[in-house]
C-alpha cells in the first residue's frame, strides 16, 4: 500500500492516476479531514499518518505533504518500506519569524477572498512552472487550508535535520531540474539520510508528479520495484 500525500492547497484528487499508472494499492489521504475534530501540530499528524498505515507500506509526499510523511518516518522509522519524497524542505535554520508572518498572510487571505488566494498563491514565483490543470483544494475546505498554514507551517516546523539519520527505509527523493532551491535542499538532505537516493527531472519546476508525470511515475515505479522484496 502506498499513502501519498498531498501539498498546501492541495487535494487528495491529485493522486488519482496513481493506482492505475502504478498498479499498487493507493490510499490517497485527505489531509484537510486531520482538521475536522482538532488542530494536530506537525508531529501529531506524521503519528496519525502511521496509525492510518500498516508495517510494510510505502509512504509518498509532495512538499508539505512531504514534510508530513517525513514526520512519520521519524515517528516509526520501523514501520515504513520505503518512501517517496518529493519537492520537500527539512526545515528552516533562519528566517523561522518572517516565515511565520507570511503564513500568517496566506492563511488570513484563504479566508478572506478564495479565488483571489488561489490565483496568487499559483503565481508564485516557485509555482509558475505549473500544469494548467492540477487538483487543488476546494473552497469547501477553506477554513481547514488556513488551520494548515499556522499548524503545520515551515514556520512552525522544526528543523528535521538532525533526525533524518533515523530514518533507515529506502528513500527516493525527487525535485524539478528547474526548481533549484527544492533541489539543492534535497542534495542536503540525502546526505543525511543511510539509504536514499535524488533523481533530478530535467524540464520540471516544483509540482514534478503533475509537471512531468511519465518521467515521475517511471522514476516511482523503478524505485519501487526494485524495492519490492524488501
Amino acid at each position: 500500500m502506498i499513502h501519498c500525500l498531498h501539498g498546501a492547497v492541495g487535494s487528495f484528487q491529485a493522486w488519482e492516476t496513481l493506482s492505475q499508472d502504478l498498479g499498487e494499492s493507493v490510499n490517497s489521504l485527505d489531509l484537510w479531514r486531520f482538521f475536522d475534530h482538532s488542530t494536530p501540530t506537525l508531529f501529531e499528524a506524521g503519528k496519525l499518518i502511521c496509525e492510518g498505515a500498516g508495517f510494510g507500506d510505502v509512504v509518498l509526499g509532495y512538499s508539505m505533504g512531504g514534510r508530513l510523511a517525513l514526520h512519520a518516518l521519524i515517528a516509526k522509522p520501523e514501520k515504513w518500506k520505503a518512501a517517496i519524497i518529493v519537492s520537500a524542505h527539512p526545515g528552516l535554520s533562519l528566517g523561522i519569524e518572517e516565515r511565520k508572518e507570511k503564513d500568517r498572510e496566506w492563511a488570513r487571505f484563504s479566508k478572506q477572498n478564495w479565488p483571489s488566494f488561489l490565483h496568487h498563491w499559483n503565481n508564485q514565483d516557485l509555482l509558475l512552472s505549473s500544469p494548467k490543470t492540477l487538483h487543488q483544494a476546494d473552497i469547501k475546505d477553506q477554513e481547514f487550508v488556513s488551520q494548515s498554514f499556522l499548524h503545520w507551517s515551515l514556520g512552525n516546523q522544526k528543523d528535521l535535520r538532525s533526525d533524518l539519520p533515523k530514518i533507515t527505509c529506502p528513500v527516493l527523493w525527487i525535485t524539478g531540474g528547474l526548481d533549484p532551491k527544492f533541489t539543492a535542499l534535497a542534495e542536503e538532505a540525502t546526505a543525511l539520510l543511510p539509504n536514499s537516493e535524488h533523481l533530478i527531472v530535467r524540464g520540471s519546476g516544483h509540482r514534478v508528479p503533475w509537471h512531468q508525470p511519465d518521467k515521475f511515475f517511471t522514476l516511482v515505479q523503478t524505485f519501487l520495484q526494485r524495492n519490492a522484496s524488501l
